[in-house]
């Protein structure tokens, strides 16, 4: 009798496991998990596959709301082109979709309420925050020589007051940023290690650079700090191999709050910090 219990025990247990992997399987071949949050489900790990370019997140899960992309949930995925979020999405964590190399564009469900999508970009609703840039959006331009002359471009929307932390986290192909004016906040780590950015040019409505916000962007060449920024984070623009020669702050250093090694090392220097001028009153 005990043994018909234990093999009983074991059937039970090995249905279980089959009917929880069956439950996370993606109709496009990855596996999915989830976990419980408030109002229904979010997304919270997704394996992606080589043949699998294109994810769409569901609109339920077990009968209930998926709205929720939890911490790293589609980070990481080497192979996705593009992301579909569905309507019930309330809330993106700002490591969910980071560091997707080949992802050309972020889709948003027109009855989503709380998200919009404009040429591939992610934004809120209102368009005044900008979420996610994709990172594989557009390619980088070479010449014959091999020389980056081109790659994604972008022109802030004028309804932004706020670029998200992690926006353009690991986006090497970004060449050029037009800020808007209006433009309040520049979140952490927002453009760090787009080493491919060429220049950074602040609207004067600018108040708040975050920390670690344009760490490692080497290819810029020049930066000036509008007179408007009231506090530059840790690490801020901080590179140990910066092509910048002189930073230029419109302010008095006794009217900006000023991070821990915000300004960058000189390319080809031993642990010499580039020149900042303080030129306001």
């Amino acid at each position: 009798m005990k043994k018909i219990i234990k093999a009983a025990a074991l059937v039970s247990v090995i249905l279980a496991v089959a009917l929880l992997l069956s439950s996370c399987s993606s109709p496009t071949g990855g596996k999915l998990t989830y976990k419980p949050t408030d109002g229904g489900y979010g997304l919270h790990r997704t394996k992606s596959m080589s043949t699998q370019t294109e994810f769409t997140v569901e609109d339920t899960y077990e009968g209930e709301p998926v709205t929720e992309l939890l911490a790293f949930s589609l980070a990481n995925s080497e192979y996705l082109k593009v992301i579909n979020i569905g309507k019930n999405i309330e809330r993106i964590d700002i490591w969910a979709l980071t560091n997707c190399p080949l992802l050309e564009s972020i889709d948003v469900d027109e009855n989503n309420p709380y998200f919009c999508s404009v040429d591939g970009v992610l934004y809120n609703k209102d368009m005044t925050e900008l979420l996610v840039y994709p990172n594989g959006k557009t390619p980088l331009v070479k010449n014959e020589s091999g020389e980056i002359i081109g790659g994604g471009t972008l022109v802030l929307p004028d309804t932004v007051v706020s670029i998200r932390d992690n926006a353009f986290y690991l986006c090497s192909n970004l060449y050029s940023v037009t800020f808007n004016k209006g433009l309040q906040k520049i979140g952490n780590k927002a453009f760090l290690k787009c080493e491919n950015l060429q220049t950074i040019e602040l609207p004067e409505t600018l108040t708040e650079i975050g920390a670690d916000a344009f760490s490692y962007c080497n290819s810029v060449k020049s930066l000036e700090i509008p007179s408007s920024v009231e506090s530059i984070g840790d690490y801020a623009f901080f590179s140990t191999s910066s092509g910048i020669d002189k930073i230029i702050i419109h302010n008095s250093e006794n009217n900006i709050t000023l991070g821990k090694d915000w300004i960058p090392l000189k390319q080809d220097s031993v642990r010499e910090k580039v020149e900042a001028e303080f030129v306001g009153e």
